[in-house]
C-alpha cells in the first residue's frame, strides 16, 4: 500500500533531521491516529514552582455520564520528588551522574497531580486542574467511579528512595523516622470529579516499599477493593533476607475508602509480582497480570484466594510492565501493557475469561502505539478502546526531562476478520 502524504513528509523530515528520532515516531501509521492530550506545548498546565515540562503517568476513567476523565502528573522528572532531595549523599551522587541538573532543581512541593476532562469522546479536553497538593504524593494511581457516582483515586507518598535500612537499632530508627512505613493518600469526589478531597492516609500491608494504588474495584456486594503491591521486609545493610521481593495485595473497604483491611497477599518467593491491574471477568472471577514476568493470577472468591501464576508473555527478563485490564460490552478481556525493549504499547485479549489469549506471537502482543509507556485504558460506548500513555525524557522549554500524555483509540477485530486490532481516529465518530 502506498504511503500517505503525511507519512512521506514525516520520513523526509526524519532524513533532514539526520534520522534522529524525537518525541514523534517518524514515518509510522501510529502518528496518524495519536492525539497529544497534555505536553510542554499542548494544553500545558499552568506552570508552578518546580514544573519542568513533565506531563506523564496518565490514568483514564469513563464516567457514568460518558465523560472521559484523565489524571496525570506534572513535574520535572520521572519521579519529581520535593527538593531539596531527602536522599542519602551516595544516592544523590548516583542521580546527578545521570542527570547533572537534578540536585539543583527547585521544587519545594515536588510534582503536582492533575486532571483533564473530555465531554466529546476525546476530541477536545479541558485545561488541566490540580488535585490537593500533598508533598511527595506523585504518580497518581488508578481512578474509578463507583455505582453511586462516588469517585476515588490515590497515590503513594514517596519519601524513602535511596535509603538503605540498617539492622542496628539506633541507626534503623534514625533512617526510618518520618519515612516508613510508607503511606498512601486516598482522594474522593462526590461531584463527578469536579472537586477532590483527601479522605484518609493508609499504611501497609507492606513496610519498606509500596506501589501506587493499581486498581480500585467495586465488589459485587458493594465493598471496595484495592489492588496494590510492595516489599514486605526491609532491605539494606545487615538484613539477611536475600533478594527483596515485590508481592501483591488485595485490600477491602466497607466505607468507600475511609478504612481498609488486607483481604489477601499473593505472589512468589522466586520472582517479583508488582504493578498489576485487575478487573472482573465475564465469568465472575477477578484476573490480574503483573510486572515483570506477565504472571497471571485469577481469583474466584472476590480476591480472597488466588490461582497459581501462569505467564502470558513468553521469554526471559523483563517482558511486561504496568498496563491495564478492561472488559468490553461483548465480554472480551483486553490487556494493554508495555512490552519488552522497544515494545511499549501492546495489547492481548481473551474471549473466554482468560482461559486463552489472542496475540500475534507467544512473546508479544499487538502493538497499538510505540510511544505509549505505562498505558491505561477505558472502554467507549461503541466498544472501542481508548488508551492513554506517555512519552518522556525529552528536552523542552521548561526543563531537560519533558513528557507528553498521548492517546490512541482502537477496536478488537472479530475472528472472521482474522483477529488483531484496528486503529481508529479519535477526532471522528
Amino acid at each position: 500500500m502506498k504511503e500517505s502524504l503525511p507519512q512521506v513528509a514525516a520520513v523526509v523530515m526524519c532524513i533532514l533531521a539526520g534520522a534522529v528520532m524525537t518525541h514523534s515516531a517518524c514515518g509510522q501509521d501510529f502518528d496518524m491516529y495519536r492525539k497529544i492530550l497534555v505536553s510542554p506545548t499542548v494544553n500545558t498546565p499552568e506552570p508552578f514552582k518546580g514544573f519542568g515540562g513533565f506531563c506523564g503517568w496518565p490514568k483514564i476513567c469513563r464516567l457514568h455520564n460518558g465523560d472521559l476523565f484523565v489524571t496525570f502528573c506534572a513535574g520535572y522528572w520521572h519521579a519529581s520528588w520535593p527538593t531539596p532531595l531527602d536522599c542519602p549523599p551516595e544516592y544523590i551522587e548516583y542521580l546527578t551522574q545521570k542527570y547533572p541538573w537534578i540536585a539543583e532543581w527547585d521544587a519545594p512541593d515536588g510534582g503536582h497531580m492533575m486532571w483533564i476532562r473530555s465531554r466529546d469522546n476525546g476530541k477536545t479536553w479541558t485545561r488541566p486542574r490540580a488535585f490537593p497538593v500533598v508533598p511527595g504524593a506523585y504518580g497518581i494511581g488508578d481512578v474509578a467511579q463507583l455505582s453511586d457516582g462516588t469517585m476515588i483515586t490515590g497515590a503513594v507518598i514517596q519519601d524513602h528512595y535511596g535509603w538503605k535500612i540498617p539492622a542496628i537499632p539506633l541507626e534503623f530508627a534514625r533512617v526510618v523516622a518520618n519515612r516508613l512505613p510508607m503511606k498512601t493518600v486516598i482522594f474522593r469526589s462526590e461531584d463527578n470529579a469536579e472537586t477532590w478531597e483527601e479522605t484518609t492516609r493508609i499504611t501497609g500491608p507492606f513496610f519498606a516499599k509500596m506501589g501506587h494504588p493499581h486498581t480500585f474495584l467495586e465488589a459485587h456486594d458493594g465493598g471496595l477493593l484495592l489492588l496494590t503491591c510492595g516489599v514486605p521486609l526491609p532491605s539494606g545493610d545487615g538484613w539477611n533476607f536475600g533478594a527483596q521481593r515485590y508481592l501483591s495485595a488485595m485490600l477491602r473497604s466497607e466505607d468507600k475508602g475511609e478504612t481498609w483491611r488486607t483481604l489477601s497477599i499473593f505472589g512468589s518467593n522466586d520472582f517479583n509480582v508488582e504493578e498489576g491491574s485487575a478487573a472482573y471477568l465475564p465469568d465472575g472471577s477477578i484476573g490480574t497480570a503483573s510486572r515483570p514476568t506477565s504472571a497471571w493470577f485469577q481469583s474466584y472468591d472476590h480476591g480472597r484466594t488466588w490461582s497459581e501464576p501462569r505467564e502470558l508473555i513468553e521469554g526471559s527478563g523483563r517482558r511486561y510492565k504496568k498496563g491495564d485490564l478492561v472488559v468490553t460490552p461483548d465480554g472480551i478481556a483486553v490487556l494493554v501493557f508495555c512490552g519488552g525493549p522497544g515494545g511499549h504499547g501492546e495489547v492481548i485479549y481473551s474471549r473466554d475469561s482468560a482461559q486463552t489469549w489472542v496475540k500475534p506471537a507467544p512473546d508479544r502482543g499487538f502493538k497499538f502505539d510505540p510511544l505509549a509507556y505505562y498505558p491505561n485504558a477505558c472502554v467507549l460506548a461503541d466498544g472501542s478502546i481508548f488508551a492513554v500513555g506517555d512519552h518522556q525524557g525529552f528536552q523542552c522549554e521548561y526543563g531537560p526531562y519533558g513528557a507528553e500524555t498521548v492517546a490512541m483509540r482502537f477496536r478488537i477485530k472479530s475472528p472472521e476478520e482474522g483477529e488483531g486490532i484496528e486503529l481508529l481516529p479519535i477526532d471522528e465518530e
